[in-house]
């Protein structure tokens, strides 16, 4: 039975984006995460646009298939067991086609970049896809996948820090450069990302978690580049504040992408994440506080936190957005203040699932009832040997709460919420009011 013949009468929604977070409830890597999380972007092949007949893009985050991994470095006559490193990192990356002459010369700047950050590559590889099955402006604007695997001495901060360098000394995309995550993005519908890049089919592929998402471009150009996920997130949506979040990021010191407003997001939080140490749930409890209208029903404790938050960095990334994020072994999804983006959060015999649609599975499919999150509301994650464990919007504020508080003292901010505690300056000059952007 389809979700159309379940319920007849409740809309199944086929505006903007689609997004998608998969995870194993056995807390054991699958490969079926991965194929039921391409095969619901397959499902949502409306929520993207298409130009000329081609897809806007999609793409997938999963972790690092290390049996995958451990037979590719025994072909190259390494380790097979560095695939189980914690340390062990994989990179990919996209280069122009243009620039197929240099890969040597690109290989040699990881390498002298990597050195003094402690990040040691130990093999280079061509990744393997299949051109044919791109359209013709695809094939125009198709990369070099470039496929990089070595070891990092502390984490993901340090090969955060090496793709900036890489960026902003070479003509290359960072597509994901990781100890735990990777990503694989193409030109295109839904349908290609399997068949573009074959070793997504392969068996020994498994993750215990999965991001999926198709793109429709509504203000920016598609090409391989902009197409998501991104290191961290899926987005669904724009960022209407995004010139005041740039302006924020020149402060911080993180630069930007020079790319999309859901780029100039990903980099944020990562840049809150690799150089000022929060955690996904604090970086984005920063970055999307609640609407005051809300905090103002919260406890008092949780109004210190959050005018706290607001009176530090500010609402930085407003407009309608859903979002599903991923670092390590946490995951935060979350819909924008209005709800004007939709998320859903479902369950089966086998997965957890955060989806734009509940129609990506069939009704029998469902162990609970489907959920919809309420405007401004997020769900964590944590992904544990296990299965995973969901705590709820009031949990995940508490969580935040804890940390934040262990880090700089929040109590007494909620005074702000009576109105400004000074008096506000005049008019700008030449004005007729205050001005408030």
């Amino acid at each position: 039975m389809t979700w159309k013949e379940a319920y007849p009468d409740i809309p199944l929604g086929q505006d903007a984006c689609g997004i998608i977070a998969m995870a194993e409830k056995s807390g054991k890597p699958s490969h079926r995460i991965v194929r039921r999380t391409l095969e619901s972007l397959y499902r949502m092949a409306h929520r993207a646009g298409a130009i000329r007949g081609e897809g806007d893009g999609t793409g997938i985050q999963t972790d690092i298939p290390r049996e995958l991994w451990a037979r590719f470095l025994e072909e190259a006559g390494l380790d097979p067991e560095l695939a189980f490193n914690p340390r062990f990192f994989v990179g990919h990356f996209f280069l122009p086609k243009t620039e197929a002459g240099r890969l040597e010369e690109f290989q040699e700047l990881l390498r002298r970049e990597g050195q003094p950050l402690g990040v040691r590559p130990v093999h280079f590889r061509l990744g393997e896809v299949v051109s044919e099955v791109l359209g013709p402006v695809g094939r125009r604007t198709e990369p070099i996948f470039l496929q990089v695997a070595g070891l990092s001495p502390d984490g993901d901060a340090p090969l955060w820090e090496l793709g900036l360098r890489l960026e902003a000394s070479f003509p290359v995309h960072v597509v994901s450069l990781s100890t735990y995550s990777v990503v694989y993005k193409v030109r295109g519908a839904a349908e290609l990302l399997k068949r573009y890049y074959p070793e997504l089919s392969r068996p020994e592929f498994k993750s215990t978690i999965a991001l999926g998402h198709n793109r429709y471009s509504t203000n920016t150009l598609s090409t391989f580049e902009q197409v998501q996920p991104f290191g961290l997130l899926g987005h669904n949506g724009e960022i209407n504040t995004i010139e005041r979040l740039r302006r924020e990021m020149d402060y911080l010191g993180i630069p930007r992408t020079g790319g999309s407003d859901s780029q100039d997001l990903n980099r944020m939080l990562e840049g809150l994440i690799y150089r000022y140490g929060l955690s996904l749930p604090e970086a984005m409890d920063l970055v999307f506080p609640p609407v005051l209208g809300e905090v103002k029903g919260l406890p008092p404790e949780l109004q210190d936190l959050y005018l706290a938050l607001r009176q530090r960095f500010g609402p930085l990334a407003q407009g309608p957005a859903a979002i599903v994020s991923r670092h390590r072994d946490e995951a935060v999804f979350a819909t924008d203040a209005m709800g004007l983006r939709p998320l859903w959060q479902l369950e089966t015999p086998y997965e957890i699932v955060f989806s734009s649609e509940r129609g990506v599975f069939s009704a029998e499919e469902f162990v609970t009832e489907p959920k919809p999150l309420a405007p401004g509301e997020k769900v964590y994650l944590r992904l544990t040997p296990e299965g995973p464990k969901v705590y709820p919007f009031d949990r995940h504020q508490r969580l935040v709460l804890e940390r934040i508080a262990a880090r700089t003292p929040v109590a007494g901010y909620r005074v702000h919420l009576s109105g400004p505690i000074r008096q506000a300056p005049p008019p700008v000059a030449g004005g007729s009011e205050p001005q408030v952007e």
